[in-house]
């Protein structure tokens, strides 16, 4: 089987309905074999190009081929001995069982003269041992569940043995146990039968762990083609989806998957004070995120590369000193810290544990000029002896410690902070000699 050959292509094609255009000017390929997913904000065309092809929507402008024939010359039986589809639901108005279901996939090779046959029933035993249906051959398509349905009209696709399927949103009304069910059932006869599969996919997720290629539509017009490394980055989704979010790497599949943030946006600080966050491991990465959202100037040190935190300040572009993974903190790599945080108004030790390797992130503080804040949590997840404590006293014998519960409490002092600085016009917390705050 050639791999490359090109099994569907649209040329500069535009649709839609009345005087609206859906589709403005899509130009791609299949290749045979391939498992691409079409993704794309409601309303972008997604499920508009499946009826395109399935003959159900005329083109107002440019054209498609079907396994290398113009998809307009095509009737409607020579079509659908090409391309099967299975929409996002499917309804019959009578009782049919599920094996009529499944043979309704058998159709397009019948006529008058020829009604179904022992090859018929064959392919039809087939499909339905390939979906898992067959055990409920006899019951009616409509008292079934709705993932029970899906697998149902996956068979008859199936038993259309067709060069392509075409899914709309298969998996859009069924919990995650069935989404993943159907998901799997594609992945095999992608793979096992070499189907070639182009399918509507909401769930980016769902279609980056399980698709080759993914295809962005947006306000008509492809707008990436690729693998789904190249696809679900963090500039596509967010121009797609006009949210906040991040892309993280699933360490299970190793695809790329989306988090999504916040769509409506955090209120911004009345004054953008500087702040530095002191962290490591996974502590602090929703405190980096809020206070990025709310506009303040965030920098954070000294993080081993990897780390969770380290992560967030790479998606959110926020200057930080680094570390090798696993490598404790050099002086040297604190000296940069302190240059780092020479200039911030705000110094925050969040909820990280401390041992040996990392409590050097906290020498020098007392000569800071920022105010200084630590998370208690920190002091519960001491693994220095007495390292942390020492050092804690050592900084309130110059420098004034106030301590937090959690970062939503900080984030109330830090915009009180914010309204003293400038009524005040100066710095925040002035070095003094002092006992400081105790936890």
């Amino acid at each position: 089987m050639d791999g490359n050959r090109e099994i569907l292509a649209f040329h500069h094609v535009a649709a839609g309905y009345g005087e609206r255009e859906i589709l403005k000017d899509v130009t791609m390929s299949v290749k045979e074999g391939e498992f691409v997913g079409l993704i794309g904000a409601n309303g972008t065309g997604k499920s508009t190009l499946i009826k395109c092809i399935s003959g159900l929507l005329p083109l107002k402008r440019g054209n498609i081929t079907v396994c290398g024939r113009e998809n307009t010359e095509l009737k409607t039986k020579e079509r659908a001995q090409l391309v099967a589809v299975v929409p996002q639901s499917y309804h019959v108005e009578y009782d049919f069982t599920v094996e009529d279901i499944v043979m309704m996939g058998r159709h397009p090779y019948m006529s008058f003269r020829k009604r179904e046959g022992k090859e018929d029933y064959d392919i039809v035993e087939e499909a339905m041992r390939a979906t898992n249906t067959e055990i409920f051959r006899n019951r009616f398509y409509n008292e079934l569940s709705g993932g029970e349905r899906q697998r149902v009209v996956l068979a008859r696709a199936i038993a259309q043995k067709t060069k392509v399927i075409l899914l709309d949103e298969p998996t859009s009304a069924l919990d995650i146990h069935h989404q993943i069910e159907v998901m799997e059932l594609i992945t095999r006869l992608n793979r096992e039968e070499k189907i070639t599969v182009l399918a509507v996919l909401h769930d980016i997720n769902m279609a980056s762990r399980f698709c080759g290629r993914m295809v962005m539509l947006r306000d008509g017009v492809v707008l990436a083609d690729g693998t789904p490394k190249e696809v679900v980055n963090r500039q596509n989704m967010e121009t797609l989806y006009q949210m906040k979010l991040m892309i993280r790497q699933n360490p299970l599949f190793h695809k790329p998957e989306i988090v999504p943030i916040r769509v409506m946006e955090e209120e911004r600080a009345k004054a953008p004070l500087q702040i530095h966050v002191i962290c490591g491991g996974s502590g602090a990465v929703k405190l980096l995120e809020e206070l990025d959202a709310k506009g303040y100037r965030v920098t954070a040190g000294v993080l081993n590369r990897g780390s969770s935190d380290w992560e967030m300040c790479q998606e959110l572009h926020i200057r930080c000193v680094e570390e090798e993974p696993f490598t404790p903190i050099t002086e040297k790599k604190q000296e940069e810290n302190q240059k780092l945080m020479e200039d911030a108004d705000v110094i925050v030790v969040a909820d990280v544990p401390f041992g040996e390797a990392n409590l050097m992130n906290l020498q020098g503080l007392e000569k800071m000029k920022g105010k200084l804040y630590f998370h208690k949590n920190a002091l519960s997840s001491d693994y220095t002896g007495e390292g942390l404590v020492k050092q804690l006293e050592h900084i309130q014998m110059t420098k004034k410690i106030r301590y937090v519960g959690d970062h939503d409490e900080f984030l109330r002092c830090v915009a009180e902070d914010g309204v003293r600085l400038n009524e005040a016009g100066g710095e925040l917390d002035s070095v003094q000699v002092s006992g400081g705050t105790k936890p």
